[in-house]
């Protein structure tokens, strides 16, 4: 089962992340949703979520006085790092976390 093929590139990378850490990390959980035919949806809920996620930290940054009263060069730098920073948190909290189990 793969991640839906009509989500957005971050959602789907995203899903096929947090399908790798279920094969890896919760092989009984994968199998669960497996058998109850809910893998996709739920692969694709996850993946939406985190895109969702950084999109609206994101953009939080990037109207923030404290990054636009820098110069340019130092905006980019600035955005990219916080990028990496909700990234790496999206990663914790919702990616490589263990499922709720039902």
């Amino acid at each position: 089962m793969e991640p839906n093929q009509h989500q957005d590139p971050t959602a789907k990378r995203y899903a096929e992340e947090h399908l790798r850490y279920l094969k890896e990390a919760r092989p009984d959980v994968l199998a669960g949703l497996r058998q109850s035919g809910k893998l996709d949806s739920y692969l694709s809920s996850v993946g939406n979520q985190a895109s969702e996620r950084l999109d609206h930290v994101m953009s939080q940054h990037m109207v923030s006085k404290e990054v636009q009263d820098l110069p340019y060069h130092q905006q980019v730098r600035e955005l990219q790092s916080r990028h990496r920073e909700a990234e790496e948190t999206i990663r914790h909290d919702l990616i490589h976390q263990p499922v709720p189990e039902e």
